[in-house]
């Protein structure tokens, strides 16, 4: 007689975890570093000023004061941009029994929330400027044009194309404290950087760890973080001075319920935003660079 096995057997409960695996990154590292503040118009608007070059100043005593201007403020804005996310549940579905969630319309409501988030470090960093109906936000790649690194064609990330840009964005009066690049360009500044004393690798005594890697990078003109950023086009390296960039909101991120019309219920995750750049002259970008 043969054994009664499962693959025979009917009304065997399924085995379904009560949780739910998501892998999809989530880091929105420019939009959450950046301080946010209030906008209050469709079209958001700062001034940038600056200094006469320092010259020699010595007066002759007594004499009768001279005057002239000292130059006027220039006026820069850009559009706030809105961005929203949707989603729409039916109500059986809301009804019946689920792994991992109680409620399916909070589950994409938590989805939206991270996607939206998502959609606008991604603009933040490569959108431009556009007027009309459907508004866009200058992104960090358009607003950055004063101290660009650039070539004919690709080249790879070296110390000196690096330096280079520091020394720079100094002499325009910046002082960047933060580099953000993609995966590929953070690991040619971690493995073909050399210090004054050529490349050193560590190994902790401890544990026994290798360490290879910078996340620190200190020059003659300041220490600067090194920060991955999956939304850094793979061919650029940003080095931004974090107290001019800011997040100005015309309307705050908030969750919408928009009427149900019988089928379930349906929400929006919305807001309304753009980038303030301050002066991007503080700020620099190393582009056309190798991939690979």
């Amino acid at each position: 007689m043969a054994v009664y096995a499962t693959d025979t057997a009917v009304g065997q409960r399924e085995d379904l975890a009560d949780f739910i695996v998501n892998i999809t990154p989530t880091e929105t590292p420019i939009f959450s570093a950046a301080r946010k503040v209030k906008a209050s118009g469709i079209y958001h608007e700062w001034q940038t000023d600056s200094l006469s070059a320092a010259a020699a100043n010595a007066q002759t005593e007594g004499s009768d004061a001279s005057f002239g201007t000292l130059g006027v403020t220039t006026r820069v804005g850009a559009y706030t941009q809105i961005m929203a996310k949707t989603f729409w549940v039916s109500h059986t579905l809301e009804a019946v029994s689920k792994a991992g969630r109680d409620s399916e319309y909070a589950l994409q409501s938590e989805k939206a929330i991270k996607m939206l988030a998502r959609d606008t470090e991604y603009n933040v960093i490569t959108q431009t400027s556009l007027s009309g109906t459907a508004r866009q936000l200058t992104g960090v790649d358009s607003a950055i044009s004063t101290n660009t690194s650039t070539a004919a064609s690709a080249r790879d990330l070296i110390q000196d194309i690096f330096e280079s840009l520091l020394l720079t964005i100094y002499n325009s009066g910046g002082a960047p404290n933060v580099g953000f690049c993609a995966g590929f360009q953070k690991r040619q500044i971690s493995e073909g950087f050399t210090g004054p004393n050529n490349t050193q690798r560590v190994i902790a005594l401890a544990d026994k760890t290798l360490i290879n890697a910078v996340d620190y990078y200190k020059s003659s003109f300041g220490t600067l973080s090194i920060i991955l950023n999956r939304h850094v086009p793979t061919d650029e390296v940003y080095m931004l001075e974090m107290a001019m960039w800011r997040i100005a909101f015309l309307r705050p991120t908030k969750h919408y319920p928009l009427p149900d019309d019988g089928g379930g219920p349906r929400g929006k995750i919305e807001h309304e935003l753009t980038l303030e750049y301050g002066n991007e002259a503080s700020s620099g970008k190393i582009e056309n660079l190798t991939t690979s």
